[in-house]
């Protein structure tokens, strides 16, 4: 408990590992310093690497209509797709102000482990369509290796689903609804029709 609560706390925290860090150094110790700067470092890494990958996404999605056309567009003077950076900026602004940056860190799991699932599912899949492709990275120990990625995200998967039947039952429901939007809105042509 005191690892995961702080002194004097009914809530958990956000950020454990430093909590936990303090029962073994003392948190005024420089290695414990370097532990928080290393942390702040990698999470400020993330974040750009969000913001270029969600950026370029978003853009993309605009660009060949799976969004509005809006968020296709390139910033004339910066060369940047501002639109897409800006509703991303939005969105993530609003998920911050809910106040729920648990449930939004465990719905980003989701989907980063589905997307583990989806990649090691494909990659087998295009291995048995495509035999002779030629493929300039050779995997180590293939098929062991990414059979046991499988079922490591698979498992990981079915144990967060377990322990958060609601925020699963929410990602799960904001995926269908993305596909019935996918659905519902998008022309064969590719293009939206709102």
């Amino acid at each position: 408990e005191a690892v995961v609560y702080p002194v004097g706390s009914t809530e958990p925290s956000d950020s454990p590992l430093p909590l936990a860090i303090a029962h073994v150094i003392d948190n005024r110790h420089i290695l414990y310093k370097l532990l928080i700067g290393v942390g702040l470092l990698g999470l400020i890494a993330s974040f750009h690497g969000i913001i270029l990958a969600g950026g370029r996404a978003t853009f993309e999605f605009g660009r060949v209509g799976y969004a509005p056309s809006i968020l296709g567009k390139v910033h004339q003077r910066f060369k940047t797709p501002a639109n897409a950076l800006l509703i991303n900026m939005a969105i993530g602004i609003i998920a911050l102000l809910t106040g729920k940056t648990a449930g939004i860190i465990t719905i980003a799991c989701f989907g980063a482990i589905c997307l583990y699932i989806i990649s090691m599912w494909s990659f087998f899949a295009l291995r048995k369509k495509e035999p002779d492709l030629e493929r300039p990275f050779k995997v180590p120990l293939y098929p062991l290796f990414p059979a046991i990625a499988f079922i490591i995200a698979v498992v990981c998967l079915i144990a967060m689903i377990y322990y958060n039947p609601l925020t699963a039952l929410l990602f799960f429901g904001l995926v269908i609804l993305s596909y019935l939007y996918f659905l519902i809105f998008l022309d064969k042509d590719k293009t939206i029709k709102l």
